[in-house]
């Protein structure tokens, strides 16, 4: 809910190609739990979701999103500071993406400047 927020709509650029570019980015596997999207489309009938890390559905770019299986997505919904953090801290591991310590993106892939 976040006070109306999951109304509001995705940017023009969550589409079809960048969330395969995620899961590809992902190694098809769920971030958190690490299932295959194979063995998710044979338990649930579709690809992995992706999620947007810091939940602003307009920020669409790979350092803040995150591919995530049916189970792993839905208690993202809760506690949304503890997932913030352990997402960006695998990202950061993963491909030394950077964020600054109140964990808001700092640096896109593209070499942006974002704060926030």
């Amino acid at each position: 809910w976040n006070n109306g927020s999951s109304f509001e709509p995705y940017a023009p650029d969550f589409n079809k190609e960048f969330k395969n570019l995620v899961r590809l980015r992902d190694n098809f596997c769920c971030l958190n739990c690490g299932i295959s999207e194979q063995k998710h489309l044979i338990l649930f009938g579709r690809k992995l979701t992706i999620h947007h890390i810091d939940y602003d559905k307009q920020n669409t770019c790979l350092i803040n999103c995150v591919s995530l299986c049916n189970g792993c997505h839905g208690p993202t919904q809760s506690n949304r500071e503890y997932w913030t953090k352990l997402f960006q801290e695998k990202l950061s591991k993963l491909y030394f993406y950077k964020y600054d310590e109140k964990w808001n993106v700092v640096i896109k892939l593209e070499g942006e400047i974002k704060n926030g």
